[in-house]
């Protein structure tokens, strides 16, 4: 399958510049975040985090107009979840805000499409806990 269209979800030091560097190399990226401040920054041109060269990467990416952010997840081709993964108490990963990012890709979700649900975590392991249909991974 060729990608022409990402989506990823959580715009934060993960996903920011995974978003930002796929649209600079000409991919059309939709990146998802639920702050209203994150995506109004963004919109602007802006980042709202620092890390050395973001901002200029992430002025580039806009300025290509491969760059468009949303509150919510749109259809694509894949979908990259890059959300917080934080601890709870006894050292396991919160899986909150995962979970809530894949139920949230789900009605756009088509069949073929690819998703990575972050570095940490399993995407059938998901699914089974939280009831995500299989015919959806």
């Amino acid at each position: 399958m060729r990608f022409q269209h990402i989506c990823v979800l959580g715009l934060g030091y993960i996903g920011l510049p995974t978003a930002s560097t796929f649209a600079t190399h000409g991919l059309r990226v939709t990146g998802v975040d639920v702050n209203p401040a994150v995506l109004h920054s963004l919109q602007n041109g802006e980042a709202h985090i620092y890390e050395p060269g973001l901002r200029t990467l992430v002025q580039a990416a806009v300025k290509s107009g491969n760059l468009s952010v949303s509150p919510q997840p749109v259809e694509a081709d894949a979908y990259i979840i890059a959300v917080p993964t934080p601890f709870k108490e006894g050292k396991k990963a919160d899986l909150s805000f995962v979970i809530a990012a894949a139920e949230a890709i789900v009605p756009v979700l088509r069949r073929g499409a690819l998703v990575v649900p972050g570095p940490f975590v399993e995407a059938r392991e998901v699914a089974h806990r939280h009831e995500i249909p299989a015919r959806h991974l």
